[in-house]
């Protein structure tokens, strides 16, 4: 049991199985909860939109390891001094990459949307996959 006293973790962790159906629900669910627990579901006045902000950063890294990742394996949020820090792995090795984008494009605006989102992210190419990552400002 938890009292006022005791701090939230600072980091959180959802594992996902080899063949994880749909994902991206459970993944949001867990990210409201860490939001909440950390004070951040109502965000600051200068950050008017970091909860929808993170969700959909979550919800779109999450998707990219679904769609060319070879499924995820795990969704970590981390709070940071005056950030959350999203990291999704998965089961490829193989670093995402810009691709072109004009209008009509099916595909290719997942970095677009890091990039207007986060402060900033990245990729790592590690044992059995990849870690992408991204910050979002907390204030």
């Amino acid at each position: 049991m938890r009292n006022d006293q005791d701090p939230e973790p600072p980091r959180r962790r959802l594992s996902f199985p080899a063949r994880t159906e749909a994902p991206v629900g459970p993944a949001l669910d867990f990210t409201r909860r860490a939001l909440a627990a950390w004070h951040l579901w109502e965000p600051p006045p200068d950050r008017p939109h970091l909860a929808d902000d993170t969700l959909l950063v979550v919800g779109e890294l999450l998707s990219n390891a679904c769609d060319h990742g070879g499924g995820p394996r795990y969704l970590e949020l981390e709070r940071r001094p005056g950030a959350v820090r999203v990291t999704v792995g998965d089961r490829n090795r193989v670093l995402p990459r810009r691709r072109p984008t004009g209008p009509g494009a099916p595909h290719g605006f997942g970095t677009v949307v890091l990039d207007r989102l986060t402060t900033r992210w990245g990729a790592v190419a590690g044992q059995g996959g990849k870690s992408v990552w991204a910050e979002l400002a907390t204030g």
